[in-house]
């Protein structure tokens, strides 16, 4: 199994705080984001790690990773990132957001109990987290609607009716060596078709977010399945996510949302 961090954006939200270090070299307690998430990949015996690096490359370690270089990353997102890395899309492959780290309890129960060929972790109690974050957990929350199998049927809306919001996406998917297929084939596919007028939910297809790709694997019949998870996970976001996770590690009351050592 290996795992693809993807870790070329620059999180203009940080503003001064990245105009000299990647969003994911911020430190939490003695280590940076990254090692924190490579810590507990590691733990979960994941055998490759790879990285796909594009802001202030140089300033990211490789720490035994393979890596890969998105030199367009000021104009593209998440989705174009990850297909810089095509060619380690086979066989089984976690694809996680480096601006997120996780538990050893939550990436374990992914690789435990995930059996479709592509596999979303939730959080289904993410009210608590959003709340403290953003005051109003709505606020910045996306769709997320389930099917009574646990399937997802809609995700990454913006705005969406609180009805509409059954979870949380939190930046980290499986696939099986099928799944790595379908996502190869589908984003060909859209290579293909789409034009510079092309739009799919305001954005072009250089700029796709991850779950827009979802919907759109959704939207063609493709079965995924939601992973659900209770809490376990911190996302660095902007800078006040940061400060907040700092402030709680420094006051003790981190282990509400984020149980791993730091």
């Amino acid at each position: 199994m290996k795992a693809i961090i993807l870790a070329a954006g620059r999180g203009i939200r940080f503003g001064k705080m990245t105009e000299a270090t990647p969003k994911c070299m911020l430190k939490l307690g003695v280590k940076s984001i990254l090692h924190h998430q490579v810590d507990t990949l590691n733990n979960a015996g994941v055998q490759e790690n790879v990285i796909v690096k594009g802001y202030l490359s140089n300033k990211i370690p490789s720490l035994g990773m393979r890596e890969y270089i998105n030199s367009d990353y000021a104009n593209t997102n998440m989705l174009y990132s990850l297909f810089c890395a095509k060619k380690e899309l086979y066989g089984d492959v976690i694809i996680s957001y480096a601006d997120v780290i996780y538990e050893n309890a939550l990436l374990n129960k992914l690789l435990e109990i995930s059996t479709a060929d592509i596999n979303v972790v939730i959080d289904k109690d993410w009210k608590e987290y959003y709340q403290e974050r953003f005051g109003n957990p709505f606020s910045e929350a996306e769709s997320l609607i389930l099917s009574p199998n646990h399937t997802i049927l809609n995700i990454g809306e913006s705005s969406p009716c609180t009805m509409n919001v059954q979870g949380q996406y939190i930046g980290l998917i499986r696939l099986n060596d099928n799944g790595c297929k379908l996502f190869k084939e589908y984003y060909e596919y859209l290579a293909g078709y789409c034009n510079e007028k092309w739009k799919f939910r305001g954005r072009s297809f250089k700029c796709l977010y991850m779950t827009d790709f979802l919907q759109i694997l959704i939207d063609k019949g493709v079965t995924i399945k939601a992973i659900p998870v209770s809490n376990g996970w911190l996302e660095f976001d902007s800078v006040s996510d940061y400060k907040l996770a700092i402030k709680w590690h420094a006051s003790g009351i981190l282990k509400r949302f984020f149980r791993n050592d730091i």
